[in-house]
């Protein structure tokens, strides 16, 4: 539940700025590296590999047993309906306690290593220059882990989260978002919208709140996003200079650009 002050501030801001975290603000997915990080921490019996393979398996199993949606609303039903696959992904490692007994600092201190080479270019300007207007929107399973990277505070970060008693960890995983129907859900009861809402995003998991804020940028060439996209019937840009609903663009400075252009509107 967001306090009050929170609320006043967020309901201020004229323009928010929702980002998805990683391969959007990181060159790749870091929730490996983090898992990876905390097999090594543990000591855990399973290697990381285990939990890759085991969620690969539930995953490929129930797209193939997916139809051809007939509509938009129906493909993004299908989108949601991977949620019980990431849910037994999330049960199982905490099931293994994989990140239990590892101190909150440490998630924070691995983020804060990993950011000297992981982040995009440009992508602490925009970060620094916005820090009121921004909220992490991610899939990501620690926030402290997102505070190491962003430096950003832990009340501007939505998403799952890891449990901890006295600053240590319990092991498990709270799941907040899983899918990017569940992304959309948290930007429409948990943030206070302002009067215009951009979006950035890279992937699939990002398509829903991409369409529904008033400016969405997907940053990189994701083609399973893209293709959608078209199939839909939803116009990307290329061209930063021409007004659109949905842009894409290959590095931060052409999102600055976009950012410093709409805030000045």
């Amino acid at each position: 539940m967001i306090s009050r002050p929170i609320r006043r501030l967020m309901s201020q801001i004229p323009m928010l700025i929702l980002i998805d975290f990683d391969q959007t603000i990181t060159l790749h997915d870091t929730i490996g590296a983090l898992g990876q990080f905390g097999v090594s921490q543990t000591h855990n019996p399973k290697p990381w590999s285990y939990f890759v393979d085991s969620y690969l398996k539930q995953y490929r199993q129930h797209r193939d047993g997916l139809s051809k949606p007939a509509d938009f609303k129906g493909f993004l039903r299908q989108l949601d309906s991977y949620r019980p696959i990431e849910q037994a992904s999330l049960a199982r490692i905490t099931q293994h306690n994989v990140f239990q007994g590892i101190p909150r600092q440490d998630f924070i201190q691995q983020g804060q290593s990993l950011s000297r080479t992981e982040l995009l270019p440009n992508v602490m300007t925009t970060l620094k220059a916005y820090e009121d207007n921004i909220r992490i929107v991610s899939l990501n399973w620690s926030k402290d882990w997102i505070v190491g990277f962003t430096g950003l505070k832990r009340e501007q970060i939505y998403c799952n989260d890891l449990s901890f008693v006295n600053d240590n960890c319990t092991g498990e995983i709270v799941p907040h978002i899983l899918t990017t129907g569940d992304k959309q859900r948290v930007i429409q009861n948990s943030i206070m919208t302002g009067e215009k809402i951009i979006y950035i995003g890279d992937s699939l998991g990002d398509i829903q709140p991409l369409v529904e804020s008033n400016i969405g940028i997907i940053i990189g060439k994701d083609t399973s996003l893209l293709e959608s996209l078209n199939h839909f019937g939803y116009s990307v840009q290329d061209d930063i200079t021409q007004p659109s609903h949905l842009y894409r663009v290959d590095h931060w400075d052409q999102i600055k650009t976009i950012l410093d252009t709409h805030n000045k509107i």
